[in-house]
């Protein structure tokens, strides 16, 4: 396949014209919200263009590009659905439709088994899995990441992730690695999605003053006034693996220097058979466990 049209225009669009279709698409199919997707010239056809025009190009999913092509979904159906899809700021939409019975979630290196409710904040869990008796879908993953404003960046039902396109400034989609922008281009949330792992290399999530901040292979987790910060730590067959509770009603993460908040550390711990194996209360002393658990009375 020819690098250039007959135009001599280059097949690789430029960066900036990328974001803003992706932004005018919500960042995902135009038409039914998924991803992965492609960048489809729409109205001209990539080998009669003569520059890539973002108001001429749209993202289509796979099925849908094909539909395109076999004249099933027209372009008048597709502006319409463009017009639809901004106007009602629709969530982009990828299906996780078949996971292995071991899946687990690394939190910025520290790896935790599939195994009930992973992380609580303010008793409300950022990721639970429910098992089932589907052999292609033996858990369901369910949850809910914030940015570090406590704004709602990505949910996940039953093993579907739905990103909320009214709280980003961009998400990106390079081969499995999901990249969530704030407006400010801060990264809310990155992880790479695969049926044996969801691998999360960069996350900020906040409620009231309580914390989840990973990030270059460490993990931070607590509050105002008590924390821990784990690295290549496991966690097997815990009901929980931490448990973080707020101790005041908000707090500004925007300019925060997460290495100036309190915290104990551990470093290649493994947690089994725990029913909470990290504990960060809001009140009182700082105390560790001989098994490394982290307890605040």
């Amino acid at each position: 396949m020819s690098e250039t049209n007959r135009y001599g225009l280059s097949r690789d669009i430029p960066s900036s014209v990328k974001k803003q279709v992706r932004q005018a698409c919500s960042f995902g199919c135009v038409v039914c919200g998924q991803i992965p997707y492609d960048y489809d010239h729409l109205r001209i056809p990539f080998a009669d263009a003569r520059e890539h025009d973002p108001d001429d190009i749209v993202l289509l999913c796979d099925a849908c590009h094909r539909r395109k092509t076999a004249h099933i979904l027209s372009t008048d159906m597709i502006l319409l659905a463009m017009k639809h899809r901004t106007a009602a700021q629709s969530p982009t939409r990828f299906k996780l439709s078949a996971l292995k019975h071991d899946f687990c979630v690394s939190w910025a290196g520290n790896l935790i088994e599939a195994n009930k409710n992973v992380i609580l904040v303010d008793g409300v869990p950022i990721l639970s899995f429910a098992p089932t008796d589907n052999p292609l879908e033996p858990i369901l993953i369910s949850g809910s990441f914030s940015d570090r404003y406590g704004n709602v960046v990505c949910e996940i039902d039953q093993n579907e992730f739905l990103a909320k396109s009214a709280s980003l400034g961009d998400l990106t989609v390079v081969s499995n690695r999901f990249t969530f922008r704030m407006p400010d281009g801060k990264i809310a949330l990155q992880y790479s999605l695969s049926d044996s792992i969801l691998d999360i290399k960069d996350i900020f999530h906040t409620k009231n003053d309580a914390y989840v901040y990973g990030k270059n292979g460490r993990l931070q987790v607590g509050n105002l006034f008590r924390g821990a910060a784990l690295e290549n730590c496991e966690f097997y067959a815990c009901d929980i693996a931490i448990s973080v509770a707020s101790t005041v009603e908000r707090l500004d993460f925007s300019n925060v220097d997460m290495s100036r908040f309190p915290f104990g550390e551990a470093v290649g711990n493994v947690h089994s058979k725990n029913a909470v194996a990290i504990r960060i209360r809001g009140n009182a002393a700082f105390n560790v466990s001989s098994t490394m658990r982290y307890e605040w009375a």
